[in-house]
């Protein structure tokens, strides 16, 4: 913020703009914000969020160089800010699907998944990322129930990519339910999109990552089922724009070529109930491999042999109803995740 009296050069300037009612209208229609918002900006009584920033410079388009310089003397970031949003293509390349979809025809069937989940995650790091700071995105599946019976009753982080303060997010194995912000994403079928740290904290007040500024979480569903969620979690306050949410839209079609049939549940088939905080799963799941090892042992002379996929998908049965137990003996915090 400015350390004079006068007030900032692009303020004044727009004092000047909407003094004319009808370009205070035409301006606060393209903004989609109440005319007395641009008032308040005008005179300092409020700051604009950045994605008006942009919209003001899409609505005064022979101003805009002028603007942006003007906008800058206060807000020193926004020329930079501008500079990689105007350098992110707006679509998502061409080639990027064509490799996809030679992955989906190609792959063997025991990688083919993994693979394309991995390829859209790094992608969609990189093109939401450009700078490649500050960003992190993962997924989370729908824990297999014992029996189709039974209900889905958590979520467990299957792939992440990230880069810092996220940068290992690879063997991450957390468990999530109804009281973290993808449970419900997952539970009501809607996407949810949280623009800064105060928001956050609002409706998820306790036990979120303090550098987590605008998340975006999206259901993943296949007509009238559901697979899970994907998240993708900046560190910058009001960082997703509508180009960002339009692409986040087109990957994520991508992305679900990334599951199979079996992957998906009805909706009707979801009950998440609540896990304990990441603190008390951590030293748990610390010592999954060396189950997953015992586990093997203990059943190498059964016929057929037990596989480590399976070995690992009973143990994840396991620990869900541990951690189900564990959160029903306590009052829970929420989760950001």
């Amino acid at each position: 913020m400015s350390n004079t009296h006068e007030p900032p050069r692009w303020r004044t300037f727009l004092e000047m703009l909407i003094a004319d009612t009808g370009e205070r209208q035409r301006i606060a229609n393209l903004l989609g914000v109440n005319p007395i918002s641009l008032t308040r900006w005008a005179s300092g009584t409020s700051n604009p969020r950045p994605k008006h920033l942009y919209a003001l410079l899409e609505a005064l388009p022979t101003q805009r160089e002028e603007l942006i310089a003007l906008i800058a003397e206060e807000f020193p970031e926004f020329r930079t800010d501008i500079a990689v949003k105007e350098e992110m293509p707006q679509h998502i390349p061409p080639v990027f699907y064509a490799r996809v979809l030679g992955a989906y025809n190609q792959q063997p069937a025991g990688i083919r998944s993994t693979a394309i989940r991995g390829m859209v995650l790094q992608q969609m790091l990189t093109h939401l990322n450009p700078e490649q700071r500050g960003m992190v995105i993962f997924a989370n599946h729908c824990t297999p129930p014992r029996s189709s019976e039974q209900k889905v009753r958590s979520l467990r982080i299957i792939d992440g990519r990230g880069s810092p303060p996220w940068h290992r997010m690879e063997n991450n194995m957390l468990f999530f339910g109804l009281e973290s912000l993808c449970g419900h994403v997952v539970q009501f079928r809607r996407p949810i999109h949280i623009h800064e740290h105060t928001q956050k904290k609002r409706f998820y007040p306790t036990h979120y990552d303090v550098k987590a500024e605008s998340i975006v979480a999206c259901p993943l569903i296949r007509a009238n089922q559901i697979a899970g969620c994907l998240t993708i979690i900046s560190a910058h306050p009001h960082y997703f724009t509508d180009t960002h949410m339009n692409l986040v839209n087109s990957y994520l079609d991508l992305f679900m070529l990334g599951f199979d049939a079996t992957d998906f549940y009805n909706f009707e088939q979801i009950a998440l109930g609540i896990m304990p905080s990441c603190d008390l799963q951590a030293p748990i799941l610390d010592l999954f491999s060396s189950r997953v090892t015992r586990l093997l042992i203990k059943t190498a002379h059964q016929q057929p042999p037990m596989t480590r996929p399976e070995a690992e998908q009973q143990l994840w049965q396991e620990l869900e109803q541990e951690f189900l137990t564990m959160a029903a003996r306590s009052s829970l915090p929420m989760s950001i995740y």
